[in-house]
């Protein structure tokens, strides 16, 4: 009941994956090709931190923009099983699908089962080559968004400004700032709802708390829709409290095994979607706060995983459970095809085409870090579009790492892919605000390349610097960001190759807000890029020998626009 089995090339010298935790997502693993099984398996029920399933299998030698390499990412949210195999006589082959529990699936005859569906893809331009095909893909044949997510907003999310402590006029002044660095879109994140003072307590009765919101939601979004904002809303419909109204009236609601003591997450447990009056009971509950609320937005988390899914027999039940889910959101999407949907699961918990059919963004990771995401948006675009991928200018005090680090670096690493904000902005000094705005501008005048333009990941000589950009093929506007990650090692930045140009077209290169956006590591900068108007190179040059970056500090970034020439200019 796997997927299509595909056969594997024996030119390839390596498998590709992806592993990770929460708050560091998107980490890359390789493994050489052996005899015998190469398995991953997931029994988390959702598509996991730890175990995302996909595979890139390259030949040897293969690089961001040469080589063949083979791509298969698996769409679908919940158990699943990746194997790579090499058989006695050499032939190799790859398997993907639900993992099924035994007895999950018995059909009579006539009955049928569907397995997820796997993408698969190959590119002989290398890595590049590959996730292009990807990204063509998704947003081709899988986002279904509401028009006006056309020119995605910058988003702002309380939750780490306020976390659970919902004030009036903390709120009102958060939104007042949200609006002047550049917000268009509001999001009231957990703390909301009926007796939900921490994580203890509420999830599953979807009311506003009387305490906290006495005459309602109303007048919070009115005001904030008075500032030019839409309004969003956090929710985790598939949880339920122990200390709530939904549990003390329908006990038996959650996924449990008769007579097992089920170990909560969270201080949560999941709710069994297989029964149909709790899906009808989310339904109505949500279908009452959309149609009462002006809201453009839900954040759907999913703080914890659904490992064990068993109804009270002890039959596995996960993959209905998912698919339970999968209908929920339709039948929403269906009802309410404004309403843009997050998908958000203790961050990037739950990432896959599956989802992404019924939702139209990701949160990649709970971590606002801007040097952990730099690498995180990176490994995440090998198979996801970058407007699908939701980074936020976090605190200058990463509130899961520690690092600090500058508003220079967090604004643009979050323009880079949907851009928003979630840091308490009375916290900001001047200087930081007038970045920020400036930022937040810059993303709304490029956000069509941004989302529309095709994806390079860029190598570059020296170690310390990821490098990635856009290039929006029939204009030749580009976009390059360049972000120095760690100590120079050389005296002089080595030259950093650009990728997707023409040849023979002549293009000039101009850094965005200059010194500004990344101080120079001292006074030796070589770089033609730090003329005044820029420099024009050919595209042949760019692409075959490069340009020499200014030297800079760790954690900076440079940011570079480029245009293509008229001929003969």
């Amino acid at each position: 009941l796997a997927c299509p089995v595909l056969p594997a090339s024996d030119q390839a010298t390596s498998l590709r994956g992806f592993y990770g935790r929460w708050c560091q997502e998107f980490q890359l693993q390789d493994v050489p090709w052996r005899r015998g099984v190469h398995m991953r398996e997931n029994r988390l029920g959702r598509t996991s931190h730890e175990h995302i399933p996909a595979f890139l299998i390259p030949t040897a030698g293969a690089s961001e923009h040469t080589g063949e390499v083979w791509g298969c990412q698996l769409g679908w949210s919940g158990d699943h099983r990746s194997l790579a195999e090499e058989l006695p006589d050499g032939r190799r082959q790859l398997q993907f699908g639900e993992l099924l529990a035994p007895g999950q699936v018995s059909l009579e005859s006539g009955q049928h089962y569907t397995s997820p569906t796997l993408y698969s893809s190959y590119s002989n331009t290398g890595y590049n080559g590959l996730s292009w095909a990807f990204h063509r893909h998704c947003r081709q044949q899988i986002l279904n968004s509401p028009t006006w997510l056309a020119e995605r907003p910058v988003h702002y999310n309380c939750w780490e400004a306020i976390y659970f402590d919902h004030q009036w006029d903390t709120l009102t002044s958060i939104v007042e700032r949200a609006v002047a660095a550049g917000a268009e879109l509001f999001v009231l994140d957990d703390g909301w709802f009926l007796n939900r003072h921490d994580d203890t307590a509420g999830l599953g009765d979807w009311h506003p708390d009387p305490n906290k919101y006495p005459a309602g939601l109303t007048p919070l979004i009115e005001y904030v829709q008075q500032q030019g904002l839409r309004f969003g809303l956090w929710v985790e419909p598939e949880m339920v409290n122990k200390d709530s109204e939904l549990y003390r009236s329908h006990p038996d609601w959650i996924l449990d095994i008769a007579d097992y003591d089920q170990v909560a997450g969270r201080h949560q447990y999941v709710l069994d979607l297989t029964r149909p009056e709790v899906v009808e009971y989310l339904f109505e509950s949500l279908q009452r706060l959309l149609a009462d609320h002006a809201i453009d937005y839900l954040k759907w988390d999913m703080n914890r995983s659904a490992n064990l899914a068993a109804d009270q027999h002890g039959r596995a039940v996960g993959g209905r459970q998912v698919r339970a889910l999968y209908q929920l959101l339709a039948r929403l999407r269906e009802a309410f095809p404004h309403v843009v949907i997050e998908s958000c699961s203790s961050g990037g918990g739950r990432m896959d085409l599956g989802i992404l059919r019924h939702t139209d963004r990701f949160w990649l990771s709970d971590s606002n870090d801007a040097h952990e995401r730099w690498h995180m948006q990176r490994n995440a675009s090998l198979l996801l579009p970058p407007e699908v991928i939701g980074s936020h200018v976090g605190p200058a005090v990463c509130h899961t790492s520690g690092r600090r680090l500058s508003m220079n670096f967090r604004a643009p690493v979050a323009a880079s892919r949907h851009m928003g904000f979630e840091l308490d902005p009375r916290e900001m000094s001047e200087r930081e605000a007038d970045t920020l705005r400036l930022w937040s501008a810059w993303y709304k005048s490029h956000r069509q390349l941004l989302h529309q333009g095709r994806h390079f990941r860029l190598e570059c000589a020296e170690p310390g610097i990821l490098a990635e950009m856009f290039v929006e093929e029939s204009t030749g506007q580009t976009i390059v960001f360049a972000a120095q990650l760690t100590t120079q090692q050389h005296a002089a930045s080595q030259p950093l190759r650009l990728a997707g140009l023409q040849p023979d077209g002549n293009y000039r290169l101009q850094l965005v807000h200059n010194r500004r956006a990344a101080p120079a590591a001292n006074r030796d900068d070589a770089s033609p890029l730090l003329r005044e108007g820029g420099v024009d190179v050919p595209g042949a040059v760019l692409m075959q020998q490069g340009i020499i970056l200014p030297n800079s500090l760790p954690d900076t970034v440079w940011v570079i626009e480029g245009l293509r020439l008229p001929a003969g200019a």
